[in-house]
C-alpha cells in the first residue's frame, strides 16, 4: 500500500545481473530510470489505483490511495 507522492523501492532478491522490469501499472506509476535489468528500481506513486509491478518472476502487488492527512490548519 502505498499513498499518493509516495516513493517505493522494489529490492529482489540478489541475482547476478539484477532484474529487468517487465511490467508495471504506469497509469499509477512513474518508474524512476529505465527498464534494463538492475539490482533495485524505484517508482513514484502518480496516481490513485492499484496494479503490479513484474520484474521476470518476481511479482508486487502495489495499491495507490490518496493522502487523508490534511496538513495543520493555521
Amino acid at each position: 500500500m502505498l499513498r499518493f507522492g509516495d516513493r517505493l523501492e522494489v529490492t529482489p532478491p540478489a541475482r547476478r545481473g539484477g532484474w529487468p522490469v517487465t511490467a508495471y501499472p504506469a497509469e499509477i506509476l512513474r518508474l524512476d530510470g529505465g527498464v534494463a535489468a538492475a539490482p533495485r528500481h524505484v517508482f513514484d506513486a502518480i496516481a490513485v489505483g492499484q496494479g503490479q509491478i513484474s520484474l521476470g518472476a518476481f511479482t508486487v502487488r502495489v495499491r495507490v490511495m490518496r493522502d487523508l492527512v490534511q496538513p495543520p490548519q493555521p
